[in-house]
């Protein structure tokens, strides 16, 4: 292969996440858009969990874990400066907040956000806890006054890249069901930064499905 190659979809978070890092990194990659409902045979043969994202690298070898891609990426880029990101002494803290959403508020989301795959009766209780949840990301960005307000620590960090596509998520569901105030002011600039980014229009470009047949497509568009 001449390029590494990943396997998405544009809407999941976990890819967002992930085409996210390699956009900041500047490592470029093959895209190749999935439809869901009709995966290729390629990301069946070589993912375990069988869905997006996958990332084949040239020598071959997989990677088909959201932050595993991301810290791939941050360790295989020509940039000088992407320690900041995911500095040694708050790696613990930022692996311990990407937990929290990987395994609760994703939980939650998904059971209020597609309610009628699951308990509709429970979907109110799914709100009001992935809302806890976001009330407590909210706490930690107003008791950090620095620059855009940060989850940990007073810079940016993979932490933020990893949990915005998914309070993306609960904002949209929200707007789609007439929730109000789901967000505090915190939250709001916070997302805000990442929704009015220059990368933000490059991480969700819109790709034709892929198949065999197609023109090969590249991520990032402007490297």
């Amino acid at each position: 292969m001449n390029k590494h190659i990943l396997y998405s979809f544009r809407r999941c978070p976990y890819a967002i996440r992930a085409r996210w890092a390699l956009r900041e990194s500047l490592v470029k990659v093959e895209l190749r858009e999935v439809d869901l409902k009709n995966k290729p045979v390629d990301l069946i043969k070589n993912s375990q969990n069988k869905t997006v994202p996958l990332l084949i690298l040239k020598n071959g070898e997989i990677i088909e874990e959201s932050l595993d891609i991301i810290l791939w990426t941050l360790s295989n880029s020509k940039k000088s400066d992407l320690k900041k990101y995911f500095p040694n002494n708050l790696k613990e803290e930022i692996l311990n907040i990407i937990r929290e959403n990987d395994q609760e508020f994703k939980f939650h989301l998904d059971r209020f956000k597609y309610a009628s795959r699951f308990d509709e009766k429970d979907k109110e209780y799914h709100f009001y806890e992935a809302q806890n949840i976001i009330k407590n990301w909210n706490f930690l960005l107003k008791d950090n006054p620095k620059r855009n307000f940060w989850l940990v620590g007073e810079n940016e960090t993979i932490a933020d890249w990893c949990i915005w596509p998914f309070v993306r998520q609960f904002k949209i569901a929200c707007e789609h069901q007439k929730i109000d105030n789901h967000f505090d002011d915190s939250m709001i600039r916070w997302l805000n930064y990442f929704e009015t980014n220059n990368n933000y229009k490059d991480v969700m470009n819109k790709y034709e499905i892929w198949n065999q047949s197609s023109k090969v497509s590249y991520f990032p568009l402007n490297i």
